[in-house]
């Protein structure tokens, strides 16, 4: 089974750090310690978790509760909150949010521990039921309508741009608006030749036509290369 990554959404960098540790010995990536719930969705167009640790008190505009029910409007991913505030309206307000589990704190280490592991054993046992599926990796089949589906074949993409919850899949031949966060749609894009370059581009390396420092020309369309991508996007084009 490959391994499960979870996003820790806690304030209290010390809890945070002893939760991480703890996560790490049962054989966990943490791929991310966030501090304030309006960092959480800009975190999920770059990675989406297996599982997400919410503390419900968080410091910010947004606590815990509020980012779950913004979370749920684009993804589907386990939650389970950390709470230091156990009050039957505190409670019912997150229970709504439907979670898998609460833990109280401060918490114990093996409650932490049994909790993470029931849940590691439900979306392990999830992905074994799933079918065996053949997939075209060569294309993507995109509803025009009610009643049809349109191909695109993923070589005639120039480049994917995000719009909130949405994203905008440009061709050769016609442009495509799909509901679909642009992490979700880049796992479903199975292509060496398609990479991520910014928070909102996904871009066809075989479409490029120029490229000048931290940008890039497709067409007619100058798209900017993020700091973070630069270096494994010079990797991948042959440059003389």
């Amino acid at each position: 089974m490959r391994t499960i990554k979870v996003l820790i959404v806690e304030d209290e960098m010390i809890v945070a750090k002893d939760i991480s540790y703890y996560l790490e010995e049962l054989g966990c990536e943490v791929c991310g310690l966030l501090m304030e719930g309006e960092e959480v969705l800009p975190f999920l167009e770059k990675e989406v978790p297996d599982i997400i640790l919410m503390d419900i008190m968080l410091k910010g505009k947004l606590d815990g509760v509020s980012t779950v029910h913004l979370i749920k409007k684009h993804y589907s991913i386990p939650i389970i909150y950390l709470t230091a505030n156990t009050d039957d309206r505190s409670f019912e307000l997150a229970k709504a949010t439907q979670p898998f589990a609460f833990i109280e704190k401060p918490f114990k280490k093996k409650t932490l521990r049994r909790t993470v592991e029931l849940l590691i054993e439900q979306i392990t046992a999830e992905q074994e039921a799933e079918p065996e599926t053949i997939l075209l990796k060569d294309r993507i089949f995109v509803r025009e309508n009610n009643n049809s589906m349109v191909k695109i074949k993923l070589e005639d993409i120039l480049y994917v741009e995000a719009e909130r919850a949405y994203c905008q899949i440009t061709t050769v031949e016609r442009s495509c608006l799909i509901t679909s966060s642009l992490s979700q749609l880049e796992q479903k894009l199975s292509s060496p030749f398609l990479m991520r370059v910014h928070r909102s581009y996904l871009v066809n390396l075989r479409q490029i036509e120029r490229i000048e420092e931290n940008q890039i020309t497709i067409g007619d369309k100058r798209i900017s290369v993020s700091r973070s991508y630069w270096k494994d996007f010079l990797n991948k084009v042959n440059i003389i």
